[in-house]
């Protein structure tokens, strides 16, 4: 993020000859909202993606080392017949493709609330690589929520959690992203409050949208400099109506490449164990069409 956040605000949203304004509606606010509080436990981040699974995704090439935004899934217990299944997945993008990763294994239930593994993870990895120009753009982009208050009033959230990241984003980035990708296979999201002595200071975004063809992500930022004294709810009033640093990417995607790996576990009583497919009626695998 640039050391100035004084830069000029820019409209993201790309014009082409006779295009109509979406009507994207009032931003929400940060305020009605809440964050991925479990960023530090496995799968919660890219940056928490289990050892024992990037290990291997390195060792094959199929993640990028530098990714421009990158997300994750975090896991989910289902269970198929008598056998209990876990989740996951993870997301990258960087300059050249688009890494989509899917994960399963077996576990085994320990009280009904937590589970210990039963087989190494299998791994599915699809890997879009872009072909044509790639379009950058970037910008400081101010809220456009009135500052302190929450957007919608008094009107109830749809949502009881309240909403979806990208309705936090100002309005020229929520038109860029819905225009380029109305209606996507694929949209991830996650959001990030980083604390300094439990004081709010930055707040970061990324989000993914895609389809066969075409994705654009996002990644943004912005922080505020907390004085001496300030409250926790001061800081937060704060960074709702700080400006964002925007950055988007978006590519047209080549045929897909798909791989499909085991993790890497140091416990042989749980690597002599066969993993579960990724295929079945609950794979839940992420497809772009």
């Amino acid at each position: 993020m640039p050391d100035d956040h004084r830069s000029p605000s820019r409209d993201l949203s790309r014009r082409r000859h006779g295009e109509v304004d979406l009507d994207v509606g009032p931003s929400a606010s940060t305020l009605d909202g809440s964050f991925d509080g479990s960023a530090e436990r496995p799968w919660h981040s890219w940056e928490r993606v289990p050892a024992e699974v990037t290990v291997v995704l390195e060792h094959h090439g199929c993640v990028p080392r530098d990714p421009f935004v990158a997300g994750a899934t975090a896991p989910r217990a289902r269970r198929r017949g008598e056998v209990i299944l876990q989740r996951a997945g993870a997301w990258a993008v960087d300059q050249s493709r688009l890494v989509l990763i899917d994960a399963i294994r077996g576990v085994e239930s320990l009280d009904g609330k937590r589970f210990r593994p039963s087989t190494p993870w299998r791994l599915g990895v699809s890997s879009y690589p872009f072909v044509g120009e790639v379009r950058k753009r970037s910008g400081t982009v101010p809220v456009d929520v009135p500052v302190g208050t929450a957007a919608h009033g008094d009107e109830p959230l749809d949502d009881p959690d309240g909403p979806e990241i990208i309705e936090l984003l100002p309005a020229p980035v929520r038109r860029q992203i819905l225009t380029t990708i109305p209606d996507p296979d694929v949209a991830e999201e996650y959001l990030y409050q980083g604390l300094r002595n439990d004081i709010p200071q930055i707040h970061e975004a990324g989000l993914l949208r895609a389809t066969g063809a075409t994705m654009i992500a996002l990644h943004a930022l912005r922080s505020i400099k907390v004085p001496r004294r300030m409250r926790p709810a001061e800081a937060e009033a704060a960074l709702a109506a700080a400006p964002w640093y925007v950055q988007t990417l978006t590519a047209t995607l080549g045929a897909v490449e798909r791989t499909e790996l085991t993790s890497f576990e140091q416990d042989r009583s749980i690597a002599a164990n066969k993993p579960p497919q990724l295929a079945g009626a609950d794979a839940d695998r992420r497809e772009l069409r």
